[in-house]
């Protein structure tokens, strides 16, 4: 059942609510759900002409003759017409930025406007999804991960970790998006050229097996999380990059001891980010090998499936994960019945999936999404003939 008590007080706050998109596919539409709720776009959509039809608030900056020459929130929030409009439009309330991922230098035009930023520090966010340091954070505190070492990257080391784990190794650099920061290979002439000489890197073993995924929302009474659902990574003709997660889909169709034991990892891992001052929305990927449950990384921010897992709370009349991330980092006295929250763990009418098909560098020319199961198995992932003939290859 849908907090009332908490979607009023979001409606009825002193805010306005603009959320920044530099990718169209990494949006979220809450108006009228949200009535003081503004997109602001730096690039063209084809959705912008049904906005304008249903007077949905937003503003595009390319609309506006502005091109901005990379793909950068902070660089979109710092556009004179950005804050123009922003100016403009919250009347007597104070603008409540939602970035989709934080950075320091939205932290910065935050503090500098006076307005309120709904995501956590851009340096916390940055140490989290630092993919050398979050093993480490993990060991440190028992959560079950993949062996790893971290070491320069060199043929020697190449060859010594093939000796310690397997021929077939997995290499991550510090940071990356859609897999482009993890590579494998079995051989050193594969590889040499795609990473730096010396860089620092993580070597483990490569795993068979296959991956889930949770959105969580760690508030002041405690954390609640979706049920896992099953991650669409490497699938072709979707994408050509094995570790490139191109969907998800709930349900997670894991055995129940395996959903259990995420359910408790997560659990875990929720008292690191709250020892770190951590709030509200995050996600966990998980990888499944021989029953064996390995958590994978953190996204410590709003998830690339957040907006479509909104929508089954929506459909399903379940208070959003969002609605409480947003509530977080607001002066509100927001109250929750914690425990019956919780319990969207075990409902079995969050069902859903999206699909979204990479080019060949690694970035959305088209995502779908409904409602219905796209895949009835795991090892290996069979997207629908019905589903995969929507798309164009």
């Amino acid at each position: 059942m849908i907090n009332i008590d908490l979607f009023n007080q979001l409606n009825q706050s002193n805010y306005t609510f603009y959320f920044l998109v530099v990718d169209e596919f990494l949006d979220i539409e809450m108006y009228p759900q949200l009535n003081k709720f503004h997109l602001i776009y730096a690039y063209k959509n084809v959705k912008h002409p049904l906005f304008k039809a249903n007077n949905v608030p937003y503003f595009c900056l390319e609309e506006q003759g502005e091109i901005l020459s990379e793909k950068n929130t902070g660089k979109l929030l710092s556009h004179p017409k950005v804050i123009e409009y922003i100016n403009s439009t919250k009347l007597e309330t104070v603008p409540a930025i939602i970035p989709f991922k934080p950075s320091s230098k939205i932290d910065f035009i935050c503090r500098q406007n006076n307005w309120i930023e709904i995501s956590n520090p851009g340096p916390l966010n940055r140490y989290l999804e630092d993919k050398i340091k979050f093993p480490e954070i993990c060991e440190k505190f028992n959560i079950p991960i993949i062996p790893y070492k971290i070491d320069t990257f060199t043929k020697e080391n190449f060859e010594k970790y093939q000796n310690l784990y397997d021929p077939h190794l997995v290499i991550q650099t510090h940071f990356g998006w859609a897999g482009n920061s993890t590579f494998n290979a079995t051989a050193w002439v594969d590889i040499e050229n795609l990473i730096p000489q010396g860089a620092i890197v993580k070597y483990s073993p490569y795993l068979k097996g296959y991956s889930l995924l949770n959105n969580c929302c760690l508030t002041k009474y405690g954390l609640v999380q979706s049920p896992p659902a099953l991650q669409y990574t490497g699938v072709p003709p979707f994408t050509n990059n094995p570790f490139t997660t191109v969907g998800r889909q709930w349900p997670c169709l894991a055995p129940l001891p395996i959903q259990q034991k995420i359910r408790s990892i997560t659990e875990d891992f929720a008292k690191i980010l709250k020892k770190l001052e951590y709030k509200g929305f995050f996600g966990l990927d998980f990888f499944i090998s021989d029953r064996e449950i390995y958590l994978l990384e953190c996204n410590p921010r709003l998830t690339a499936s957040f907006a479509f897992y909104t929508k089954i709370e929506v459909k399903e009349n379940i208070t959003p994960l969002f609605f409480m991330h947003i509530a977080e980092f607001l002066n509100l006295n927001y109250k929750i019945d914690i425990q019956e929250e919780q319990q969207r763990f075990y409902n079995e009418n969050i069902i859903g999936s999206e699909l979204t098909q990479k080019n060949l560098d690694n970035n959305t020319i088209r995502k779908i999404n409904d409602f219905i199961v796209f895949s009835e198995s795991i090892e290996p992932i069979i997207i629908k003939p019905k589903i995969v003939n929507m798309f164009s290859f």
